[in-house]
């Protein structure tokens, strides 16, 4: 029998994915661990894929050396481990009365919650406080990425919590300056004496479902909005001396959930965002829309108050509970976990949006465990942390993977079909489409591997006559015009 420090140590996903009971619904997918030993938590963490686009240099001559198959990297898979727990059972509940994805439930779930707590329930790590702050960046395409339909679920739920508070949480919606979020938590004047005073509650929660538009006011010159949320994620206290009546707001608890498709944030996150921690401050997710729900997908009623009030008491009794210990297992298990995270990675821009894998695992971990009720986080609590942390590196894989110029898109499906049933090699991509240009070759072979990925195409191996594999790409029938809308857009059963 393995320990827990053994368990959590990481190895690889499996390929397949399986069915969650009382989740899943036809189009969502959820892996489970592969499980060495019955009964054993198990910790997963994937190796870096080669991206298309930021592909390691040295191996890019072998996608023209040979004929074996293109790696491809596809949609995330929410590992079931992230599913764990009184978060696990909401977001259970919930996912077949709605179009969500999972991963977007559970992220702004755990965003909201943490947000309700404020920063009473924290760890103590590297001389810091770390409360359950978290901050989602919701990731999909416009057709299909139903951001805003996860984020309704979620409102949802949590408007019934507002409704029975004595201490209800500020919402806002939209950012538009470092000043003007200042402002929302700044501190008060004491009525008596006069004095500017911290004030009591100074919990905040940000929506910003144009999250391009904040990564658009980063780059306007004297905006101080990056800078302000840096030091708002990081809990510290935030001052303006840039106006005539300077401003100070003592460590505010300000949560922030952004919405982005994925070409407005590759097209927007500048090199300063990206290396500078602007944006890696976010816990990327990616969204797609996980059935379809042609009578609405409403929340029954009921449900909708059996969870409200179960998150509502765990509010009231959890909200002051000041410094949160790990448990024996759980301390054995951050050892492995903590090591894993350090790990080093070649440099570039996943690894700067990875860079706060510690802080981020931790503020899940903490928040799942406040939401089990628990007052100690333990080694469950950070297997669904790693869980639903290996789900936002997979989908900063994923974000850097998209195909953009449709034109272009359609002109390869073109010649492709072409060739019929007899496919095209990868010879035929490198010699006849790109014309022996290797820039031209190694940009067809970025767009196959994301058509291979999106079940547009297949690629199929043979040996040959010499006994080496053959490779050909072949055009799904019957064919589907690329990017169109979500119903043309088809995510098959089994992708190759």
């Amino acid at each position: 029998m393995s320990t827990p420090h053994e368990a959590l140590m990481a190895t690889e996903l499996p390929d397949q994915t399986c069915v969650v009971p009382g989740v899943i619904a036809e189009g969502i997918e959820v892996v489970e661990p592969t499980d060495r030993d019955a009964g054993e938590p198990m910790m997963v963490a994937r190796p870096l894929h080669v991206v298309p686009g930021i592909a390691d240099p040295s191996r890019t001559s072998e996608r023209f050396a040979d004929e074996t198959p293109l790696s491809v990297v596809g949609f995330p898979n929410l590992n079931s481990a992230a599913l764990q727990g009184t978060a696990g059972e909401i977001v259970r509940a919930v996912a077949p009365t709605t179009e969500a994805h999972p991963a977007a439930l559970l992220a702004i779930l755990l965003a909201n919650f943490g947000a309700w707590l404020g920063p009473g329930a924290h760890l103590q790590r590297g001389n810091a406080p770390h409360p359950g702050r978290i901050w989602p960046l919701i990731t999909g395409r416009s057709s299909d990425g139903a951001k805003g339909t996860a984020q309704a679920v979620i409102d949802r739920i949590f408007r019934e919590v507002t409704t029975g508070s004595d201490w209800p949480l500020r919402l806002v919606r939209g950012l538009s300056s470092g000043e003007g979020l200042m402002e929302l938590v700044a501190d008060e004047k004491d009525e008596d004496t006069g004095e500017l005073v911290p004030r009591t509650d100074r919990r905040l929660l940000v929506i910003e479902e144009e999250y391009a538009q904040v990564l658009a006011q980063f780059q306007r010159s004297g905006n101080t909005l990056s800078t302000t949320l840096r030091q708002a994620w990081d809990g510290k206290t935030l001052q303006s001396v840039t106006r005539s009546n300077p401003m100070t707001a003592t460590e505010p608890s300000i949560t922030l959930i952004g919405h982005v498709t994925p070409r407005e944030l590759r097209d927007r996150m500048t090199s300063s965002e990206v290396f500078g921690g602007g944006v890696n401050r976010m816990l990327i997710v990616a969204s797609r829309r996980a059935r379809l729900l042609p009578e609405g997908g409403n929340l029954p009623e009921d449900l909708v108050g059996e969870i409200s009030n179960q998150l509502a008491d765990r509010i009231r009794k959890l909200s002051r509970l000041g410094e949160v210990p790990f448990t024996p297992a759980a301390r054995d298990a951050w050892a492995p976990l903590y090591e894993d995270l350090s790990r080093p990675r070649p440099d570039g821009p996943v690894a700067a949006l990875l860079a706060r894998s510690r802080p981020m695992v931790l503020r899940i971990a903490l928040t799942y465990a406040l939401l089990d009720g628990s007052q100690a986080v333990d080694a469950e609590h950070l297997q669904a942390a790693r869980a639903l942390w290996q789900y936002a590196e997979d989908s900063i894989h994923w974000l850097y993977g998209q195909l953009d110029n449709q034109e272009e898109v359609q002109a390869l499906l073109d010649w492709l079909a072409e060739a019929g049933e007899a496919g095209r090699s990868k010879s035929d991509v490198t010699n006849l489409y790109a014309k022996k240009n290797k820039k031209a070759a190694e940009r067809a072979f970025d767009m196959l591997t994301l058509l291979i990925r999106d079940g547009l195409i297949t690629q199929d191996t043979a040996t040959t006559g010499r006994g080496r594999p053959g490779t050909r790409f072949k055009l799904r029938t019957p064919p589907q015009a690329y990017g169109k809308n979500g119903e043309t857009e088809k995510h098959p059963d089994n992708p190759p």
